[in-house]
């Protein structure tokens, strides 16, 4: 429990076109926010972006910090010094990765928001990296960047045997406030529980499931999110009990 307390304080769908000779993977432009970033507390963020297109791409990551509204987040990139937005342009196949230096104090967590200027396509992925003093090795996690219009889908959940799934949400909406409806499933396909709250333009949360919804405690399943008027970017995390975390994705349909 007290691993995800310390972060939260700090493809959308593909589809494989194929003819006779070859197949082409195509990834939507609309996968332009990653749900979760979060940077001290002994959690750092790095982020590649990879430019997908047939010219050169331009791109821009804005960084909005937990809580609402249009605060942007300030963070310290190795290289770059402290700022909220980061710009720059990829050749052909060209790749760039963009790392905070885990150094922010108090911790902070927040979200980005990606976008091309010049309207190539540009993708990406995200990890997340716990670094505590004394353990002999990193943990890692990796998200892909989701999509900003995603209005229902899925996200499995396990909260047995000492595993705790926790979940970041975002409104990447700069005007609407999104509804989000949740409802949760056992393993049968039995609704044990259904919640609703509302998340304001640029709104982002961070929270485990067993805090936010006790009624999943000792339990797994399926919690499936249906949001008007818009779509939300939600980003999970599966935690051992012994240390080690990884992300699970939801499941658009």
């Amino acid at each position: 429990m007290h691993r995800f307390l310390a972060l939260a304080l700090m493809l959308s769908s593909t589809c494989v076109a194929a003819d006779n000779w070859k197949k082409n993977l195509w990834v939507g432009f609309d996968n332009d926010v990653l749900p979760q970033v979060a940077d001290g507390n002994y959690w750092k963020t790095t982020i590649t972006l990879v430019n997908m297109d047939d010219e050169p791409a331009d791109y821009r990551l804005r960084f909005f910090r937990s809580g609402g509204g249009t605060t942007p987040l300030t963070l310290d990139f190795v290289g770059l010094g402290r700022v909220s937005v980061v710009s720059g342009r990829l050749p052909m196949n060209g790749s760039v990765v963009i790392e905070t230096t885990g150094m922010s104090d108090p911790p902070v967590t927040g979200f980005a928001l990606l976008d091309s200027p010049n309207y190539t396509n540009v993708n990406g992925y995200g990890i997340f990296r716990q670094r505590i003093p004394g353990r002999p090795q990193d943990f890692e996690a990796v998200t892909p960047f989701s999509s900003s219009i995603d209005d229902d889908f899925l996200l499995p959940f396990d909260n047995t045997q000492g595993y705790t799934t926790s979940m970041a949400i975002c409104n990447p909406s700069t005007y609407a406030t999104q509804t989000v409806t949740v409802s949760f499933f056992d393993g049968g396909g039995n609704r044990f529980h259904l919640d609703q709250f509302t998340l304001a333009p640029l709104q982002h949360d961070a929270y485990e499931f067993t805090l936010k919804w006790p009624q999943t405690n000792g339990r797994r399943g399926i919690a499936v999110f249906q949001v008007s008027p818009d779509g939300t970017s939600v980003l999970g995390l599966r935690f051992n009990w012994t240390g080690p975390f990884t992300s699970t994705h939801t499941l658009s349909r």
